[in-house]
């Protein structure tokens, strides 16, 4: 499955609209994925579309497990943090979350100065001495 933001309707951001054009479309499997329901047009930001996606088309009993997720989502911090506390908890263990576009400008320093340093120390240290080399999450 693909969130898709370029697909919007093209208009302005405030309007929950894409301003720089459709280039999704440039894809020659576009349609189809759009037909078949594994292109999702969305603000990947938008958490209630992103949870009835992943309740109504991916989270079907004939699915595999979601293993793994890649966000080349936007550059903003407080997005970046949404899909990671989105996806992060529906992976299966030993699964991956790739966050593309982490990278020096202003719109992405919070993510990835403040946010990431701490959720990568909290995965690999969970109190216990023993577990040096086993990522866990603490609950």
């Amino acid at each position: 499955h693909s969130m898709e933001i370029s697909c919007l309707p093209e208009g302005p951001r405030e309007e929950g609209k894409w301003p720089w054009g459709n280039f999704a479309a440039k894809n020659k499997n576009y349609q189809k994925y759009l037909d078949a329901r594994r292109l999702h047009c969305i603000d990947a930001s938008d958490v209630p579309t992103l949870h009835r996606i992943w309740t109504t088309e991916m989270k079907r009993p004939d699915a595999p497990p979601l293993k793994m997720v890649v966000d080349d989502g936007s550059h903003l911090s407080a997005h970046m943090a949404t899909s990671m506390f989105f996806w992060f908890p529906r992976i299966q263990p030993r699964g991956l979350l790739i966050m593309e576009d982490i990278q020096p400008i202003q719109d992405a320093d919070a993510f990835r100065t403040q946010f990431l340093p701490q959720i990568m120390s909290d995965l690999h240290y969970c109190g216990d001495p023993k577990w040096t080399d086993e990522p866990c999450f603490p609950t």
